[in-house]
């Protein structure tokens, strides 16, 4: 099997982590540090993240149908799975902001039959609000990395320390 003309020179043999600026750059098989991505203190638990990506150019067929993007988007996904490390704090942070997550959806769901029993569309349009909220706060809130690429062989995300970053050699391939 031939190399990929993007792949970077090997720098030992084994490297599979790498820096790109502020984006970490990972082989699919790589394994990830048991320190936290978010402050590089020694991680307390490590979670098994399924990241999707597709290219961006993909959201333009929401403009012919959000029905075209859905399957498109699903054809054309990359994928990878990858176990990223977090602190005691970044934890506690984290399972929070999953809290007030559920607290949100949870309200925002009971409002739809409490609005309805009183027959108070103010309520339903709260739950409404309650609901978008929801969403944008967990996608905010809840991710710890985040993929700006994925392709056969490799993974970049964001979302990673500075100083996590700094253990890694610095990419020699091209985006």
């Amino acid at each position: 099997m031939s190399q990929q003309p993007y792949f970077p020179p090997p720098m030992h043999g084994l490297q599979t982590i790498w820096r790109d600026n502020s984006i970490l750059v990972m082989t699919k098989e790589a394994l990830l540090p048991n320190r936290c991505v978010k402050c590089n203190e020694p991680a307390g638990e490590r979670l098994k993240r399924k990241l999707t990506w597709h290219h961006p150019a993909i959201y333009l067929t929401v403009l012919v149908s959000i029905l075209v993007y859905v399957v498109i988007a699903l054809v054309l996904r990359k994928s990878a799975t990858v176990d990223v490390g977090l602190c005691e704090e970044h934890l506690s942070t984290r399972r929070r902001n999953l809290a007030i997550t559920w607290a949100l959806g949870i309200a925002a769901v009971l409002s739809f039959p409490f609005g309805a029993l009183r027959e108070d569309p103010t309520t339903i349009f709260i739950g409404v609000v309650l609901l978008l909220a929801t969403a944008i706060y967990g996608i905010i809130t809840l991710r710890v990395v985040v993929p700006t690429k994925i392709d056969d062989h490799f993974v970049w995300l964001k979302g990673v320390s500075p100083d996590y970053l700094r253990e890694f050699p610095q990419w020699q391939g091209r985006l």
